[in-house]
């Protein structure tokens, strides 16, 4: 259901504004504040339909809501897609959830969904594209709900293999065993893509990228391989190539 008035319901309503900055942020002290509030959709849509300049909203820091609006200028009102989006993947799916079922996927969206587009990126993947593909995953989940015991582990494997599909419009096995051993171009204008690490990871060759990426979200070597669909072997050998070349481009770049 959609929240009106949601300042009075909102994880931040007893914290100065002024607490919430774009520093913050970039150390992930927010994190505890934003993530897993009730009302951070409708924050979200209010800062955006306002174009409110300064402070976190939503999760999202003033440079994050200016480059989302810069992409979409043709959103009229961020609150009405906002809020029909649940009723999109409803349709999408041919499902009509429980007020349980509400409760539990707005939950696992409010903590994964940033995370997981995070991850996509880590992996070499643009922003949008990675928002694309977790918000497909996400979509696909509603239908299969029930028979997906290990949530967050599908939603990462789904939405990582959507990606996969997204930019290279080919099935999942053919794609692992066919990177190439030269990294990506860089083609993204995002300001998570800017960090450091983002980074230093894009200069990495495209599999120890993503086996980087998965280690990251705290996946094994087993795991990873699984998800990614090739030995687990060829996963350990190219993490122990990406934390060499890493070491040594954190050692370059004077990050020690």
């Amino acid at each position: 259901m959609w929240v009106t008035d949601w300042t009075s319901q909102a994880a931040c309503r007893t914290r100065n504004p002024g607490e919430l900055s774009t520093e913050e942020l970039a150390q992930g002290r927010e994190k505890a504040v934003c993530t897993g509030c009730s009302v951070r959709t409708e924050c979200l849509a209010d800062a955006l339909d306002n174009r409110v300049v300064f402070g976190v909203w939503g999760g999202m820091t003033e440079r994050e809501r200016r480059a989302l609006l810069r992409r979409r200028p043709t959103v009229v009102s961020w609150a009405t897609l906002l809020k029909n989006a649940r009723l999109e993947y409803e349709r999408s799916v041919g499902v009509r959830p429980g007020p349980s079922f509400d409760e539990e996927f707005e939950a696992l969206f409010r903590e994964y969904f940033v995370r997981l587009v995070g991850f996509l990126i880590k992996a070499g993947a643009r922003q949008p594209d990675a928002e694309d593909s977790v918000q497909s995953a996400f979509v696909e989940l509603a239908g299969v709900w029930d028979a997906v015991s290990h949530r967050s582990a599908w939603l990462r494997t789904t939405a990582y293999r959507k990606w996969l599909r997204l930019v290279r419009k080919n099935h999942i096995d053919e794609l692992v065993f066919s990177l190439p051993e030269d990294p990506a171009d860089d083609a993204t204008n995002d300001v998570v893509g800017r960090s450091q690490i983002i980074q230093l990871l894009r200069q990495l060759p495209p599999m120890q990228q993503a086996v980087m990426a998965f280690g990251f979200d705290g996946c094994s070597p087993a795991e990873t391989a699984e998800a990614m669909g090739v030995p687990a072997d060829n996963v350990r050998q190219n993490l122990r190539r990406a934390r060499s070349n890493l070491s040594r481009l954190i050692e370059k770049n004077g990050m020690l």
